[in-house]
């Protein structure tokens, strides 16, 4: 676990450029070729990737040794890889693709958001 901030704060920032990248992508390649649903099912992959991504960059930077902190950012990993890869793999059929991931991936983002919660009080 020494290098767990650093593993965490680097996925993060591919998932940053991942954001812009997938964005410029759909505006300028896949805008006439997809669907309004499509559009509109990426743009919540994009949307949830870009907000969780700001929230891993700053959870990151307390470098916390607290296991509940630690278990958040996982958590947010783990939701992540669930709930955009379901939605871009259900969109562009790309292999591994599981529908039952994405409300997984959605709880646990919920999950991980309630343990925040949590652990603003066992600090103090």
């Amino acid at each position: 676990m020494k290098y767990f901030w650093q593993l965490s704060n680097s996925a993060a920032a591919i998932y940053g450029a991942a954001v812009v990248g997938l964005s410029a992508i759909l505006m300028h390649l896949w805008q006439g070729s997809l669907s309004a649903e499509a559009i509109a099912r990426l743009l919540s992959a994009l949307a949830m990737l870009a907000f969780h991504t700001v929230a891993l960059l700053m959870l990151g930077q307390t470098q916390s040794a607290a296991k509940l902190t630690k278990l958040v950012a996982l958590l947010w990993h783990l939701g992540l890889w669930c709930f955009v890869w379901t939605i871009l793999a259900g969109v562009f059929a790309l292999p591994f693709y599981y529908s039952q991931l994405a409300p997984i991936g959605g709880q646990l983002f919920i999950a991980a958001w309630l343990l925040l919660a949590i652990t603003a009080w066992r600090r103090s």
